[in-house]
């Protein structure tokens, strides 16, 4: 007869620390008797290197010339072994939670329903004013007012435990989605770790990765780190089927808006196993619409399984709707908002994706990601229309999936692992796009760093960042007493009011 360990349900998991952490160790020895969590650990010194070519695919821990001057006075430093330990466990305590058989229930239920697109509402004074006055809203000016008094207040457990999910593109996932920035998701643990609690998430084609073949590897790497998760060990075999199945599909490779770079390597990647694609181009242009056409040209000339297609940055209803009838599962809007990125300022770009946003409402039935800024108001963002929230540094930065591994410099003032906007310098250095002189052309990304955040965290796994992200989503349906995504973007949307400066403060701790 087969030792299996006994499944403890949702609430155990959540709630009672000796369940919970007897679980995650009983589940380590057996990860350490089947060579597993040995694995896991030569995978991470592989990853663990300032050596580009020994932390291969993956980016490592790379210091350039371009660094800020933090990261070039720092130190290399290693973690101590213990506090990897416990980073590991509580890593794959999230792995358990966010997987559990009841939570997967859930994502099942949620992927046999069709998408639901915001509808077209009654005019929105805010938008309508805005508009009269050519005036560009920040999603920060905006928040909500609490409803929901008329019904039994929502429970914040019951909204974990369903996700919430939601259909994005051809499955049901996580609101949250990786974005295509190397420094976060250039390493296979960061993307497999992503996939594994259900989000979209880029493979990244920027830095190193504009080598086809490097971009390849790390896919076929981060398919590897899925088919070896412990979250698989003693799961019945249709559960494994269902999780693998899932998982595979959140790895996106992120591809050129110009069809004739973006189709060998899409080849490339969808025969090492990538089935999801983003064509992602920060400018304006027809390429976008055209590579989605040939795309799907391209799926139907190989008899290829149905692939899915993300395109972005979108910047207006008609190019929307365009892509949609091209082929598009879902499209990405937001240029210039990111925390590094310094598009907006250089271009003299608005950051007005919320009007955006609010103009498509009606007028799609695919899901609208948005990325610049979204991370920080994920309640007004949904109210607004959109379906997925875009994350980088929010979620990824300075943790031990992050390129470097448990590696990171320390000066005195913190640990850190550099980190550049996908346009940074530093980025498109380790893209081979020096110039004479080391002049790099057109820079639209700064260069910092990413901390460890020890006043969120006490251990450095994405997965407390993913965890408290969507923990956002959770008490914005509360706030709203929305069952699910699609009802809150129903209700919310007339509960949006401008704010204040003094609204903001009263808002934060003060």
């Amino acid at each position: 007869m087969r030792n299996t360990q006994t499944f403890p349900s949702f609430e155990s998991l959540l709630r009672q620390p000796q369940i919970a952490e007897s679980f995650i160790s009983q589940k380590i020895e057996r990860l350490k008797k089947k060579g597993i969590y040995q694995w896991i650990w030569s995978e991470f010194e592989r990853e663990s290197s300032i050596d580009p070519q020994i932390s291969y695919p993956s980016q490592g821990l790379v210091r350039t010339p371009y660094d800020s001057d933090r990261g070039k006075d720092a130190v290399v430093i290693q973690l101590e072994k213990e506090l990897i330990e416990n980073t590991i466990s509580t890593q794959l305590y999230y792995l358990e939670l966010l997987n559990h058989p009841d939570r997967l229930k859930a994502l099942l239920r949620a992927n046999a329903q069709p998408f639901v697109p915001p509808s077209v509402k009654r005019a929105q004074p805010i938008f309508v004013q805005a508009e009269a006055e050519r005036r560009a809203i920040a999603i920060t000016e905006l928040a909500l007012q609490a409803q929901g008094a008329d019904r039994p207040r929502a429970s914040r457990t019951q909204r974990l435990l369903s996700g919430p999910f939601v259909k994005l593109g051809l499955q049901a996932r996580s609101i949250l989605c990786g974005s295509a920035n190397p420094e976060c998701w250039g390493s296979a643990p960061a993307l497999a770790v992503m996939a594994q609690v259900h989000s979209l998430v880029g493979i990244p084609r920027d830095g190193f990765f504009t080598d086809i073949q490097r971009q390849v590897d790390l896919a076929k790497k981060a398919l590897e780190w899925l088919e070896k998760s412990p979250v698989l060990i003693d799961r019945p075999q249709r559960e494994q089927q269902h999780l693998l199945g899932f998982w595979r599909r959140n790895l996106m490779g992120v591809l050129e808006p110009e069809a004739t770079k973006a189709l060998p390597r899409a080849e490339a990647l969808y025969n090492a196993g990538v089935r999801t694609f983003r064509v992602y181009s920060p400018e304006p242009g027809t390429d976008l619409v055209w590579t989605v056409m040939k795309l799907r040209q391209l799926q139907r000339k190989k008899g290829w399984e149905e692939i899915e297609i993300f395109a972005g940055q979108v910047i207006s209803v008609e190019q929307a709707i365009d892509l949609q009838k091209r082929g598009a599962n879902g499209m990405y809007v937001g240029i210039g908002g990111g925390g590094r990125c310094i598009t907006g300022v250089r271009s003299g770009l608005a950051i007005d994706w919320p009007q955006l946003v609010e103009k498509l409402r009606g007028q799609l039935h695919i899901p609208i990601i948005v990325e610049g800024g979204a991370s920080d108001a994920i309640a007004q963002t949904l109210a607004v229309g959109a379906t997925g929230i875009g994350v980088t540094r929010s979620v990824g930065g300075g943790t031990i999936e992050s390129p470097g591994g448990w590696c990171y410099l320390k000066d005195a003032i913190s640990m850190f692992k550099p980190y550049g906007g996908e346009a940074s310098a530093r980025v498109k250095y380790m893209g081979g796009r020096g110039g004479p002189f080391g002049v790099i052309q057109y820079v639209e990304g700064q260069t910092t760093e990413a901390n460890i955040n020890y006043d969120r965290v006490t251990v450095p796994t994405l997965l407390h960042n993913y965890y408290l992200l969507n923990g956002d989503a959770i008490l914005s349906l509360v706030f709203q007493n929305a069952v699910d995504i699609p009802e809150f973007q129903e209700v919310a949307f007339n509960a949006l009011v401008r704010v204040t400066p003094m609204d903001l403060t009263l808002r934060n701790t003060h």
